[in-house]
């Protein structure tokens, strides 16, 4: 009887144990997804910063084009036109680069919360 009582009671710690260890593990891995989801928005403002340079990069061309063309110099206004151009297409792979970022933030943090759900 004794021997039953006891085996029954190692059972029984053993099962609280792993209870314990696996509640453990899935805050740990929440808490590592939330890590990685703030790294991937912070990476994302760093992009949508990049693309407002860019961006002002473009209007300052556009103006030189503007004023080389009213100045009747249509080489520059060229050599302008195609630098407003080329930032703007950085502008655009930034902002593409700040969207699958965020993407990637969002998708880290609904692992998270799953992570939780199976605490």
């Amino acid at each position: 009887m004794k021997r039953r009582l006891l085996i029954f009671c190692t059972l029984l710690l053993s099962l609280i144990g792993t209870a314990a260890a696996q509640s453990d593990y899935y805050a740990r891995k929440a808490q590592g997804y939330q890590r990685e989801a703030e790294y991937y928005q912070k990476k994302a403002d760093g992009y949508r910063r990049e693309a407002e340079y860019y961006l002002r990069k473009a209007e300052g061309y556009q103006r030189e084009a503007a004023y080389y063309t009213r100045k009747g110099d249509t080489d520059r206004a060229k050599t302008n036109n195609r630098w407003a151009s080329d930032a703007m297409d950085r502008y655009k792979t930034q902002m593409r680069w700040a969207s699958e970022a965020n993407d990637k933030a969002a998708m880290y943090l609904r692992w998270a919360a799953d992570a939780l759900k199976k605490q």
